[in-house]
């Protein structure tokens, strides 16, 4: 079992940011759990403002994260990648907000694919260029207000 606020813990993270990426970490290194909230606890209150920053990003993102699958190629820069079991579903997540564009060399288009920022309702415009996918984010994003999430930003990729 990975320790996150777990009562076996081997160390915690200074800071709720820390605490997010090393479940990030952990998921794209194939490290998942089956449950992202039974690994951490408030346990005191110094936990409690990471606790509130993870279980926020999770409420958006758990399936990125939990009860996932390491894909052949975890990461690309500043982004990592996760996997349904089912393979039918498979998740860029972006530390920081990308910009307008999300380009990727690991990932590729899929016949009947559709991608989706999760937070977001509709789907996303994307294309395949050469070896690089290439996914639009939505022009509201560029405020950061309207972000769905703090942090990292998870782009669901499903296929039928």
């Amino acid at each position: 079992m990975v320790g996150l606020l777990c009562v076996a813990c081997e160390t915690v993270p200074a800071t709720p940011e820390d605490l997010l990426i090393r479940v990030i970490e952990d998921a794209a290194a194939g490290r998942s759990q089956t449950d992202a909230y039974q690994m951490v606890s408030p346990s005191s209150p110094e936990r409690v403002d990471q606790f509130q920053y993870l279980e926020a990003w999770l409420d958006i993102n758990r399936e990125a994260v939990e009860g996932v699958q390491a894909m052949p190629v975890a990461q690309e820069g500043a982004l990592r990648f996760t996997q349904s079991r089912d393979g039918k579903k498979r998740y860029l997540i972006s530390y920081g907000w990308p910009g307008p564009q999300v380009r990727t060399k690991v990932l590729q288009a899929q016949t009947g694919m559709t991608v989706t920022l999760l937070g977001w309702p509709d789907p996303l415009p994307w294309e395949q260029v050469g070896s690089t996918l290439v996914i639009t984010t939505p022009k509201e994003m560029a405020d950061e207000a309207n972000h769905p999430c703090k942090q990292a930003f998870v782009f669901r990729l499903q296929t039928p």
